[in-house]
């Protein structure tokens, strides 16, 4: 497999300094504020035939982060009422953004979140899927971008080829992820490209701006176009 230059995953001092971590970056995504044309779209896009809501978040105590699924079970089995699934959405700076998600609905009808987060949220934007099953496996995030910088085309694509990779045949099915050989090298370079191209896109930087490499060349022509072809090819 051909891989990107080495130089590539050690970026320009002036990108390393404002390069967040994957947990700062995932800190930005916020429940929206309201339910705007972006987020009208993102429904579409996931195909629910419901409205989106918001949800009060109550947190089940002592429960482990994002492990909705066995959260809201255990909860129905203690509690009673039923599981809801469908996506919470979130936005970002650069994007709208669907996760696939289960609720809990009470016996008496309310439909609350329980699952811990990373950081403490009042309520989450709640899609209802009566489509939707869970079967143990993991379900990609469906994302909108919301800039009209194709930078941010590209940030999905590498979203999109790293959860390929992660999910392939029965890894879709397990708890912890184990790569090896061209799959490894070409995690480890598109995890750093994501990295990469959200700082270019927050810092204003489109496909015309000149490659961080020092190339000369525009991004798209340079890196930009290595970045691609790595995605597609998983």
């Amino acid at each position: 497999m051909g891989g990107l230059p080495y130089r590539f995953w050690h970026p320009p001092l002036a990108l390393r300094r404002r390069l967040p971590s994957r947990q700062k970056s995932r800190g930005e995504a916020v429940t929206p504020n309201e339910i705007c044309s972006d987020i009208r779209f993102l429904v579409s896009k996931v195909g629910a035939k419901s409205e989106p809501v918001f949800l009060p978040s109550k947190p089940e105590t002592g429960a482990p982060l994002n492990e909705c699924f066995p959260i809201v079970e255990k909860k129905v089995k203690s509690a009673g009422g039923k599981k809801v699934l469908g996506w919470q959405i979130w936005k970002t700076t650069l994007l709208v953004e669907a996760e696939f998600h289960a609720v809990w609905e009470s016996p008496e009808g309310n439909l609350v979140d329980i699952t811990p987060k990373p950081l403490p949220l009042e309520k989450i934007l709640f899609l209802p899927d009566e489509t939707a099953v869970y079967e143990g496996k993991q379900v990609n995030n469906v994302r909108i971008n919301i800039t009209g910088n194709q930078l941010v085309d590209d940030f999905i694509a590498v979203c999109n080829a790293i959860f390929r990779i992660e999910n392939r045949g029965d890894r879709a099915f397990q708890y912890e992820l184990s790569l090896s050989g061209d799959e490894a090298q070409a995690h480890h370079m598109l995890t750093r490209a994501r990295e990469l191209l959200e700082i270019m896109a927050l810092q204003g930087m489109n496909r015309k701006s000149p490659c961080f490499c020092g190339s000369g060349k525009k991004h798209k022509a340079c890196h930009g176009k290595q970045i691609n072809e790595l995605a597609q090819s998983f």
